[in-house]
């Protein structure tokens, strides 16, 4: 039987459970969270699907959309135009770009990125630190708009008064939804080098980005919009800096 099991790869897997799970009286896709797909995928393999989707969709092997819950998965060119995709394609026509810009996206996000993005915590942190564990909702978190230290659900269900702003932001970007724990660094000096580290890597490569699109482009407001999705594709967590006056 485990042979058997072991003779999936990811790619499959999503595959398969897209064709099987989904009907297509109603979607081309599968909803992770209600189909049952993200509790089967971690039976099946024993990982995250969170991370190995997000790793397929950026490779462009799937397509995912995020909905009310989750997200959902579609197989390449199926998926729902997204009504930011919309507006980027009705941009373009306005100011006359050529129309490729997918490709020119996948090109810039290759020499950001030869080796592919880093990701928080894991790449920020000294795996020898010790670690306190934080119990998660699975749900989206978010920093409070009133405090720098507590971090809410969108619903304000749960809530967590982390000891510094540093803890707080820790826990924004390293969660994922569906995560019921977390491991973070008892160290303060730690936690605050990390999400320094962090926010300063995702500054220099939406900088990056702007640089090589406008080239490109000769837009500021449409590089703005394509440094947007680039931002998505690479899963940068980091909110982007204002823009110098």
């Amino acid at each position: 039987m485990a042979s058997n099991k072991n003779k999936l790869t990811h790619e499959e897997f999503f595959k398969m459970a897209i064709v099987k799970l989904r009907d297509v009286s109603k979607s081309r896709g599968i909803h992770t969270v209600y189909s049952g797909f993200n509790q089967a995928f971690r039976q099946h393999f024993g990982e995250d699907p969170i991370a190995v989707s997000q790793g397929l969709a950026r490779s462009g092997k799937i397509e995912v959309r995020p909905v009310k819950g989750g997200v959902m998965i579609y197989l390449p060119g199926e998926g729902p135009v997204p009504r930011d995709e919309l507006g980027k394609r009705a941009l373009s026509k306005i100011l006359n770009q050529p129309d490729d810009n997918e490709g020119l996206v996948e090109r810039v996000i290759a020499q950001l990125v030869p080796d592919g993005p880093k990701t928080f915590p894991n790449d920020f942190v000294n795996k020898g630190c010790d670690y306190s564990e934080v119990a998660l909702p699975g749900t989206v978190l978010q920093l409070d708009t009133h405090s720098q230290t507590l971090v809410v659900s969108p619903k304000r269900y749960f809530r967590y008064e982390a000891r510094n702003p540093s803890e707080a932001k820790y826990l924004v970007y390293a969660n994922t939804v569906g995560k019921k724990k977390l491991s973070v660094p008892k160290d303060n000096k730690v936690l605050f080098d990390a999400v320094a580290n962090y926010e300063r890597y995702c500054q220099e490569i939406r900088a990056k980005c702007f640089s090589l699109l406008l080239e490109s482009m000769h837009d500021e407001a449409a590089t703005e919009l394509f440094c947007k999705e680039v931002g998505i594709r690479l899963g940068l967590r980091a909110p982007a800096s204002p823009p110098n006056p």
